[in-house]
C-alpha cells in the first residue's frame, strides 16, 4: 500500500472512538425547517406513527400542536407524557419532564421545539440539554428545529430579517445528530397556510405576516435552510469517503483562528468562523490575549459570554498573555499551524494608527488573513440587561490625591521660585508625576501631568498669571515638559499595571503549585487535601467542598471533612448530576443554575474521581480567567486522587499476587505430598482379600474422595501454571461421554443419565482426556447437588461450525444471582453437602477454555441447573439435513 492509500492512524482512532460512543448512546433525528408552519411537527409525528406500527416503544414527550387539529389527530393512540408542573412567582408553568422519560426508558421519545428555553427551576436552562442527556442514556430522540435558531446562523438571520433571535442551539448538537431531515415548503404554499389560519390564529397571524413572514424573508430563510442542509450532506459524504479510504478531491488541511476580546463584535466573529470551519470541515481556534489592563465588569461579562459561546459551538479556546495583540495572535497562529486568521473590519479606521487587521496583514507572512464585517451584539438580542457600572471609591480617591498633590507642589514652590527659579519647579512637578504613576492608575496620572503642565505655565513661567509664553526656549521647555510628563506617566502606569497583572498570574501559579504540592507530596493524604482546599479558598475568597468517590465508584453520603461548606440535600442532586455526566453544573452554568455553588467534575483521562464545589459570594462573577483557574485546580486534585487510587490498587495487586503465589505453592506441595501415601493406601486395599468388610469399604470410599481432591489440586496447578497444552485429535463424542461417566465414580450410579446425541454427529477435533474430565466434574457436581434418582440429561447439538453440549439436572438449581460464581475457585454455595473443595467447576471451565470453548451456567425455566458447553470449528464435516436423535441411557 503506497503512502497516498495508507489510512491516517489518528483518523482511524477517531472513527473507532466515534463509533464506540455512537453505539452506547441513543440516536438523534432532527426535522429541520426554514421557519414555523412548514410541517416539521406533522412530519415528525407521521414518522413516529410508522415506528409504532413497527413495534417500537414510542413516547410523546412534549408536542406543541398550536391549536392545529390535523397535528393533534396524529397523537391519537400514542403514549403522551404528562407535563411537569413548576411554580414560579405565583404562576404554574408546564415543562417537559425529563426525569419521567429517564424512568420509563422508552425506545424513542418525541421532543418538539429543540431551541425552547426551559422555565426557571428546571434541571437545564435549555431543552436541547435535556435532549443530550436523554440520548446519553441510550434513548433515541425525534425533535424539530428551525434554521434561524442555529447559533452560527443568528447573525445572518438578523441581517436578512432584522429580527433578533433569542432562543438558539449550538451547532455542536447538529454534529451528534444521526439524521437531519429537511422539511421544505415553497414560500407561496406557506403564505397560503398562513392565510388559512394553519400556522397562527387571529391577531398573531396578522402580526407575523406584517413582520417576520414577509416573502423576502421567507425566501432568504428557505435558501439558508437548503444551503445548511447541503453542507451537512457534503460533510457526511466526506466522512463516508474517508471511511472507505477513497481520496477526497476536496480534502483540506485548513485550520482557522479568530482573536476575540471584550468587544460587542466578538460573538459575531465567532459565529462567522464556525460557519467557515463547517464549510471547510476543519478545526478552529478562538484566542483571547490577556493584557495588563483590568477589564470592567461589563467587559468581563461580555468576554465570558463570548468564550462560552466559542466552547458551546465546538471551538478550542486558547488564552495567552501579552501587550502586543498582533504579535501574540501571530505567535499562536504559527505555533498551532493556522492557515487562516479571521479578524473584524474596523469601524472608523484611523489615519495615523494602523488597525489590528492592517497589522495582522503586514506581519502574517504565509498565513491568510480574512477580514469580515461583524455585527455588534445587542442586549436585546441576548436577552440581557446591561450592567450598571459604578465608579469605585479607589478611583475617586486617586483623582482627589492628584488634585491635592498638584495644589500642594504649587503652593510650596511658589515660595521658593525666587530662589530656585521656575525650571526647578518643572523638575519637581515631573518627579511628582513619575512617583504618582507608581501608585495611581492611568487616568489620575494623565490628569496630574496635564494640570502640572498648565499650573507651571500659568503660575511660574513669565509672564505669570497667563498662558502666554513670550520666549522661544520657554515654549520648547513647556512642550518638552508636557510630552515627558505625559510619556513618563503613561509608561510608568503601564509598567505598574503590567506588574499587577504579573503578580496576579504569579499568585494563581503559586496557588496551583501549592495545591499540587500539598495534595501530592503530603505524608498523609487527608491533611494534604485539607491544605489544598485551604489554599483554593484563600485565592478565590470562596468556600469549597470536595466530594471523593468511593471504591465502588459511587458517591459518599457526605463531603470531605476538610470542606469549608457542606452541600444541602437539594445540592446533592447537582453533585450527582455533575459526577454522572462529567460536566460542570450549578451556579454560573446552564444546568441547575439556581444552585448555591458551582460544581466541577474531577475528571482525568481515565476516570472521574469526584466533584469539586465552589461557593462564591453572591455578588461575585465567575469570569473566564477564574473558571480556568478552578478547572486547573480540579484537574490537579483529580490527578492526585487518581495517583492515590493507583497506589492502593498496586499495593492490593501486590498483596494478591503474593497470596496467589503462596496459594499455588501450598497447593502444589500438599497435592504432591498426598499423592504418594494415597498410592500406597490404594495398593494396600487392592491387596486385601476381605473387601466385603464395612471398614475396608469405608476406607476405600474415603480414599477415593481424597484422590479426587488431590487430582483437582493437581489439575488446578496445571491450569494456573499455564503449562496445559491440549492434545487435539478426532474423537467420538459418545466415547468421551462414556469416559466421563466412568470418571465421575460411584456417586453417579444413583442417578439415571439420559444422553441425546444426533446420529449424524461427526467426529470432533478435541482433547479426549480434557473434555472427558470436564464433563466428569460437571456430572459429579450434578449428582452431589441433586436428590437420588433425579435424572441427569446430556444433549449434543450442531450449530453451524459449533458444538453445543448441554448438561441439565433436576435438582434445586443454582442460587439466584450467583450463576457465574460457581466457576470461581473454592466457591461453595450455602447449604452445600459436606466434602468437596469447590474446584471441580473451575477446572471444568479451564479445560474447556484451553480448547477454545466456553461454558456457562443458568437455571432451567422448568427447574434444575443447566450447564452449556460451546466449542467452535471442531467438526470434520457439516451435514445438511440432520435426522432426529434418539435418547440413550
Amino acid at each position: 500500500m503506497n503512502d497516498d492509500q495508507r489510512p491516517d492512524p489518528d483518523a482511524l482512532l477517531a472513527q473507532m472512538q466515534q463509533a464506540d460512543a455512537a453505539a452506547k448512546s441513543g440516536k438523534l433525528f432532527i426535522f429541520l425547517g426554514m421557519c414555523p408552519g412548514v410541517g416539521k411537527t406533522y412530519a415528525m409525528l407521521q414518522t413516529a406513527r410508522q415506528r409504532v406500527i413497527e413495534g417500537v416503544d414510542v413516547l410523546a414527550g412534549i408536542i406543541e400542536t398550536h391549536g392545529r387539529f390535523e397535528t393533534a389527530a396524529l397523537l391519537e393512540g400514542m403514549t403522551v407524557l404528562p407535563r411537569k408542573q413548576l411554580e414560579h412567582r405565583g404562576f404554574t408553568l408546564e415543562e417537559f419532564d425529563i426525569d419521567a422519560v429517564l424512568a420509563q426508558r422508552p425506545q424513542l421519545v418525541l421532543v418538539d421545539e429543540l431551541a425552547h428555553t426551559n422555565a426557571p427551576g428546571s434541571r437545564h436552562a435549555k431543552r436541547y440539554q435535556d435532549v443530550l442527556e436523554i440520548i446519553d442514556a441510550g434513548i433515541d430522540v425525534y425533535t424539530t428545529l428551525n434554521v434561524q435558531h442555529i447559533d452560527s446562523q443568528v447573525d445572518i438571520v438578523r441581517q436578512v430579517s432584522g429580527v433578533a433571535i433569542t432562543e438558539t442551539v449550538p451547532d455542536s448538537i447538529l454534529d451528534v445528530a444521526h439524521e437531519i431531515q429537511l422539511i421544505d415548503l415553497s414560500v407561496e404554499k406557506l403564505l397560503e397556510r398562513m392565510a388559512d389560519g394553519k400556522v397562527y390564529l387571529g391577531e398573531r397571524a396578522e402580526l407575523a405576516v406584517s413582520n417576520f413572514f414577509k416573502e423576502g424573508n421567507l425566501t432568504a430563510l428557505r435558501e439558508l435552510a437548503l444551503r445548511f442542509t447541503a453542507e451537512q450532506v457534503d460533510r457526511d459524504l466526506e466522512d463516508i469517503r474517508r471511511l472507505k479510504r477513497v481520496s477526497s478531491p476536496w480534502k483540506t488541511n485548513a485550520r482557522l483562528m479568530v482573536g476575540v476580546g471584550p468587544s460587542p463584535y466578538a460573538e459575531s466573529l465567532i459565529r462567522w468562523t464556525r460557519r467557515a470551519a463547517t464549510r471547510l470541515n476543519c478545526p478552529w481556534i478562538v484566542v483571547w490575549v490577556e493584557g495588563s489592563r483590568v477589564l470592567t465588569p461589563v467587559e468581563q461579562d461580555r468576554l465570558t459570554r463570548s468564550l462560552g459561546l466559542a466552547r458551546k459551538l465546538g471551538g478550542e479556546v486558547v488564552s495567552v498573555t501579552g501587550e502586543n495583540i498582533t504579535e501574540a495572535l501571530l505567535q499562536v497562529a504559527r505555533e498551532r499551524n493556522v492557515s487562516q486568521v479571521v479578524v473584524g473590519k474596523p469601524d472608523n479606521p484611523s489615519l495615523w494608527k494602523k488597525s489590528l487587521a492592517d497589522q495582522l496583514i503586514l506581519g502574517s507572512g504565509d498565513i491568510d488573513v480574512c477580514v469580515v464585517r461583524p455585527l455588534a451584539a445587542t442586549d436585546k438580542a441576548r436577552n440581557l440587561t446591561p450592567l450598571q457600572e459604578t465608579v469605585p471609591e479607589s478611583i475617586i480617591g486617586e483623582y482627589s490625591w492628584a488634585l491635592v498633590t498638584v495644589f500642594s507642589i504649587a503652593s510650596v514652590c511658589w515660595g521658593l521660585v525666587s530662589i530656585t527659579g521656575y525650571m526647578f519647579v518643572a523638575l519637581v512637578f515631573l518627579l511628582a508625576v513619575v512617583l504618582a504613576a507608581l501608585r495611581f492608575s492611568r487616568g489620575p496620572v494623565m490628569l496630574m501631568a496635564t494640570l502640572s503642565a498648565l499650573c507651571w505655565n500659568f503660575f511660574f513661567i513669565p509672564p505669570q498669571y497667563t498662558f502666554y509664553i513670550n520666549k522661544a526656549e520657554d515654549w520648547i521647555m513647556f512642550g518638552m515638559f508636557f510630552i515627558v510628563a505625559i510619556s513618563m506617566g503613561s509608561l510608568t502606569s503601564r509598567l505598574r499595571m503590567r506588574e499587577i497583572a504579573e503578580r496576579r498570574r504569579l499568585r494563581q501559579t503559586d496557588a496551583l503549585l501549592r495545591v499540587t504540592q500539598s495534595a501530592a507530596l503530603a505524608a498523609e493524604p487527608e491533611k494534604g487535601l485539607a491544605e489544598a482546599l485551604r489554599t483554593i479558598n484563600e485565592l478565590l475568597n470562596a468556600d469549597t467542598a470536595l466530594v471523593v468517590r468511593e471504591q465502588d465508584r459511587s458517591l459518599p453520603k457526605a463531603a470531605h471533612r476538610a470542606s469549608s461548606f457542606h452541600p444541602s440535600p437539594k445540592e446533592w442532586g447537582v453533585v450527582a448530576w455533575s459526577y454522572e455526566n462529567k460536566q460542570c453544573a450549578g451556579r454560573f452554568t446552564d444546568t441547575l443554575p439556581e444552585s448555591a455553588a458551582t460544581w466541577f467534575p474531577l475528571q482525568t483521562a481515565t476516570s472521574n474521581m469526584g466533584v469539586l464545589g465552589v461557593q462564591m459570594p453572591r455578588e461575585a462573577r465567575l469570569d473566564f480567567t477564574t473558571r480556568q483557574t478552578i478547572e486547573a485546580f480540579a484537574l490537579q486534585l483529580a490527578l492526585v486522587l487518581e495517583k492515590e487510587h493507583f497506589i492502593q490498587a498496586v499495593s492490593h495487586a501486590e498483596v494478591l499476587a503474593q497470596s496467589e503465589k503462596l496459594h499455588r505453592t501450598l497447593l502444589d506441595s500438599v497435592s504432591h505430598e498426598l499423592k504418594t501415601p494415597l498410592a500406597v493406601i490404594h495398593a494396600a486395599l487392592e491387596g486385601m482379600n476381605d473387601m466385603r468388610s464395612p471398614y475396608i469399604a469405608e476406607i476405600n470410599t474415603a480414599s477415593q474422595r481424597l484422590q479426587r481432591v488431590v487430582d483437582n489440586l493437581l489439575q488446578m496447578t496445571r491450569l494456573e501454571s499455564e503449562v496445559l497444552q491440549p492434545n487435539l485429535g478426532w474423537c467420538d463424542l459418545r466415547d468421551v461421554i462414556a469416559a466421563a461417566r466412568q470418571a465421575a465414580g460411584d456417586v453417579l450410579s444413583m442417578h439415571p443419565v439420559n444422553v441425546w446425541i444426533p446420529d449424524h454427529l461427526p467426529l470432533v477435533k478435541l482433547d479426549h482426556t480434557l473434555l472427558a474430565q470436564a464433563l466428569a466434574n460437571i456430572l459429579h457436581n450434578a449428582a452431589v447437588y441433586t436428590p437420588q434418582e433425579a435424572t441427569i440429561e446430556i444433549t449434543a447439538s450442531l450449530h453451524a461450525q459449533r458444538l453445543r453440549l448441554t448438561i441439565r439436572d433436576h435438582g434445586p438449581g443454582l442460587p439466584l444471582g450467583e450463576e457465574q460464581r460457581v466457576f470461581e475457585k473454592f466457591y461453595r454455595a450455602k447449604g452445600s453437602p459436606a466434602g468437596g473443595t469447590g474446584l471441580g467447576l473451575a477446572i471444568a471451565r479451564g479445560f474447556i477454555q484451553a480448547q477454545g470453548g466456553d461454558i456457562t451456567a443458568r437455571n432451567h425455566p422448568e427447574g434444575g441447573a443447566e450447564f452449556v458447553i460451546e466449542v467452535e470449528r471442531v467438526f470434520q464435516l457439516v451435514p445438511t439435513a440432520p435426522p432426529a436423535a434418539e435418547p440413550t441411557s
